[in-house]
């Protein structure tokens, strides 16, 4: 079971590095990236939200491992 939920693990980290540099492009691309003043988009705000899952999902799956490996 712990080399299944590892190799959830590993699928579940190259998401969460998909989403975070999505994101990064994003805020990039904003018209003044360097200021604090930036007006969050929907597209921003989704591309936000979907970092948050994924770090969620990956925290869970570490715990998961975590406890798997432990038996």
């Amino acid at each position: 079971m712990s080399d299944d939920v590892a190799e959830r693990v590993l699928a579940a980290r190259g998401v969460l590095q998909s989403a975070r540099d999505n994101l990064d492009a994003a805020v990039a691309a904003l018209p003044d990236g360097a200021s604090d003043n930036a007006m969050a988009t929907p597209a921003l705000l989704a591309l936000l939200i979907r970092v948050v899952r994924a770090r969620r999902h990956l925290d869970g799956l570490e715990h998961l491992l975590a406890r798997a490996q432990a038996t």
